[in-house]
């Protein structure tokens, strides 16, 4: 399997093609990685990002799908990584 990553909307899921849009558990999922690799606390990020702690662990924890688009920039700033690092996804083959 191909290391390349990319990020959202490269190319469309489709029967044999190459998978490349991230679902909502991969931002979340990559989210919770960059938290565990910079040392980071979740709360610290909540604050930064503007949430209070309750509502980001709302959203990492996914009781409900809460994280939108427009919350991306603000919890990347918060990490100190580029937005893309956030929906970066493995090449798969979908068939």
């Amino acid at each position: 399997m191909s290391q390349e990553k990319y990020c959202i909307y490269v190319q469309k899921r489709e029967k044999g093609g190459i998978e490349t849009n991230p679902s909502y558990g991969d931002i979340i999922s990559n989210i919770k990685r960059l938290i565990d690799e910079k040392g980071m606390k979740q709360g610290v990020v909540a604050e930064r990002a503007g949430f209070t702690k309750q509502e980001f662990s709302n959203i990492m924890n996914d009781r409900r799908k809460l994280l939108r688009v427009e919350h991306s920039p603000a919890i990347a700033y918060a990490m100190g990584v580029d937005v893309n690092a956030l929906c970066e996804v493995e090449k798969k083959e979908v068939g």
